[in-house]
C-alpha cells in the first residue's frame, strides 16, 4: 500500500507528528513526505496523511486549499492545536477541517494532540493582558499557552503510535 505524508506546520508541532508517522510506517511504501503542493495532490497513493496546525478551530489556510485539490483519495487528517481542551475539542477540529474535503474522497478518522502555541499568537495575548491586566480570560489563555510548551510530548507520541498501529500500510 502506497502512502503520502504531507503537512503544514507553523511551530514545528505538526512536522514532529509527521516525522514520527514517517518513522513508524514502512519507508518503501512512502510516495512523498513533505509540505503541501499542487503536485502532491495528483500523486497516486492509497492513503494521504494530511497534517495541519489549528487556526480558528479548523485546519490552517494552506491545508484548506490543499484539501480542496484532492479527488478520489483516501484521506487521514492529523494535526495539533495549541489549546488541548480534550478529545471532544480535537474531534470538532477534525470534523470542521473535513468539511473542506470534496465528497469524491473518503475520510478516515484522524489524530489530534496539543502543540505549542505559536509565538505570534502568544504575543498577541500577552499584549492584550498588558492592556487589561485583570482580564481573567487573557490570563487563562496565557496559562494554557504555558501548559502547551512541552507538547507534543512523550504521551502524545505514544497515543500517535497506538493510533497508527491500527492502519495496515504494508
Amino acid at each position: 500500500m502506497k502512502y503520502v505524508i504531507t503537512f503544514s506546520s507553523m511551530s514545528g508541532n505538526t512536522a514532529a507528528l509527521a516525522g514520527r508517522l514517517h518513522d513508524l510506517l514502512p519507508a518503501e511504501s512512502c510516495v512523498y513526505f513533505g509540505d503541501h503542493s499542487q503536485e502532491v495532490a495528483q500523486l497516486d497513493a492509497d492513503l494521504f496523511f494530511v497534517g495541519f496546525w489549528t487556526d480558528r478551530g479548523s485546519c490552517d489556510d494552506k491545508t484548506r486549499v490543499f484539501l480542496k485539490k484532492l479527488d478520489g483519495k483516501t484521506i487521514v487528517l492529523f494535526g495539533t492545536a495549541g489549546f488541548g481542551l480534550g478529545d471532544d475539542y480535537f474531534r470538532q477540529i477534525l470534523d470542521t477541517a473535513a468539511r473542506d474535503i470534496p465528497v469524491s474522497n473518503t475520510v478516515v478518522p484522524g489524530f489530534m494532540c496539543q502543540g505549542k502555541v505559536g509565538a505570534r499568537s502568544r504575543a498577541h495575548f500577552e499584549a492584550l493582558l498588558a492592556r487589561e491586566p485583570e482580564n481573567d480570560t487573557y490570563k487563562k489563555v496565557l496559562e494554557a499557552c504555558r501548559a502547551a510548551e512541552s507538547h507534543p510530548d512523550d504521551a502524545d507520541f505514544k497515543r500517535l503510535d497506538e493510533w497508527i498501529s491500527h492502519f495496515d500500510v504494508t
